[in-house]
């Protein structure tokens, strides 16, 4: 036993009487005061809750640890506790238009006149044009006959960024990619900011169309090509021209040129080649005035969100936990886990082995993923000791009072008042000499047991 004083304790004048634990109980006690229904708090709340009751030496330092590497409290995550994101990785920025296309599904929707329910969307990722075809169904065979479409307006692409869903991940799309000679980057799972551009292009299409059915009363698939083309002709801040000046070269007649023209006389008549010139020359310069703009766009964003994150890396074979989406309860584990780093597919993609769900396998963004702590069954790692060597319960002995004691702070931290004072080490045989006078203040029956319970 110990006596200590807090600062609370010492200005009532009460002195806590603390049981100084083995090393073969600490795991109880620790154990006792976080797991289950003692509410897996946090280290400062359950180290406190042990000060006042029990005490050995390198305390909070086990509090910490046994913590850190608790299962549930992984699981489960704290509130205050968020995992901060890794730095951003913008995609590379491509010269030529429509050699990297990003696509995605969008549904289901109202179904329309013509029986539409879905949208496939496709966006190119240098000049920012859209496109979306209505589908009565997201199956690989609809998606590739819209993709057709696009490819005999646009040409082939050198690269397609997709999701994971079944439709883009299937052999037979597989294989159409490989016959074009495609290369398929898949997005991560769970992560639409993998495909940020187009993910806020699908928020402003569902809001033009919210606006033109409530505002038309009309079928949302009458009023797509009027509101395609009004995207296209608003400028992008990230490239400075709308998606219609990088791809055309020159500026769409919409509903505003429409209007100008009755307001203004016609524009003499310009001759082919002239037309030609001027046209290459438009469209190169607006091309590298976009791409520089772009690369500045992004490394400012870069820049702002790179304020609040922490790099992480993974090795294969490393243990996990993953942010996956389950069914369920609210009250339900946060992460999943724990899994096996595969491997590294890029700077911010791990392949993870998730054998008890659906997929064998997951592609995963880094900013789903936590490092897993597994605990230690051994009971030597709850033994903290300043040289490495066993601590005796007869050397934690300590007395209060005592005329060769002196204020000191607790070793984990906790500060003590003037008067709450704790005696100098003594060796064991010292210590098992005078047991009987640091034990005095025990009532007799407790004394012996304690003073058997040390010499064993």
């Amino acid at each position: 036993m110990r006596k200590w004083m807090s600062h609370g304790s010492c200005f009532l004048g009460e002195a806590i009487s603390q049981v100084v634990v083995p090393v073969k109980l600490r795991e109880l006690v620790l154990t006792t005061s976080h797991n289950d229904v003692a509410g897996h708090m946090g280290v400062r709340k359950t180290y406190n809750r042990i000060l006042r009751h029990f005490f050995w030496p390198g305390l909070k330092r086990d509090v910490s640890e046994f913590i850190k590497t608790c299962h549930t409290c992984q699981l489960t995550g704290k509130p205050n506790q968020a995992i901060k994101p890794v730095p951003l990785f913008p995609i590379p920025v491509l010269s030529q238009p429509f050699e990297y296309l990003i696509i995605d599904c969008v549904g289901p929707l109202p179904r329309s006149k013509k029986g539409s329910n879905y949208l496939l969307t496709v966006m190119c990722q240098t000049t920012r044009f859209p496109a979306a075809y209505p589908l009565r169904s997201i199956t690989t065979k609809s998606v590739l006959k819209a993709l057709t479409q696009f490819f005999s307006l646009f040409g082939i692409p050198r690269v397609i960024q997709s999701d994971q869903g079944s439709n883009f991940t299937s052999t037979l799309f597989g294989q159409v990619l490989q016959q074009l000679h495609i290369k398929h980057n898949l997005s991560s799972a769970y992560h639409a900011q993998s495909q940020g551009a187009l993910e806020r292009f699908h928020q402003t299409l569902k809001s033009l169309l919210r606006a033109y059915c409530t505002e038309m009363d009309k079928d949302w698939e009458e009023g797509l090509p009027w509101l395609l083309l009004a995207a296209r002709e608003v400028s992008q801040e990230s490239t400075g021209f709308s998606p219609n000046d990088l791809v055309f070269g020159h500026r769409v007649r919409g509903l505003l040129s429409v209007l100008q023209d009755d307001w203004k006389s016609p524009e003499p008549p310009q001759s082919l080649l002239s037309y030609v010139c001027d046209f290459r020359r438009r469209l190169y310069a607006a091309g590298e005035m976009a791409k520089e703009k772009l690369s500045s766009s992004q490394e400012r964003m870069k820049g702002i969100f790179d304020r609040r994150t922490e790099p992480r890396h993974f090795s294969p074979g490393d243990q996990v936990l993953a942010l996956l989406p389950i069914i369920g309860s609210p009250f339900q584990a946060k992460f999943q886990g724990p899994y096996t780093v595969v491997r590294q597919y890029t700077e911010q993609n791990y392949l993870v082995a998730t054998p008890e769900r659906r997929k064998a396998h997951q592609l995963c963004h880094v900013n789903l993923l936590k490092p897993y702590y597994a605990r230690s069954t051994e009971t030597e790692q709850w033994e903290s000791t300043e040289d490495g060597k066993p601590v005796l319960l007869a050397d934690t002995v300590t007395s209060f009072g005592s005329s060769h004691a002196r204020s000191v702070h607790d070793e984990e931290g906790v500060p003590g008042p003037d008067d709450c004072v704790l005696q100098g080490r003594l060796k064991n045989s010292e210590t098992l000499d005078i047991l009987d006078n640091l034990l005095n203040h025990l009532p007799v029956d407790e004394r012996k047991e304690m003073v058997d319970l040390i010499r064993k």
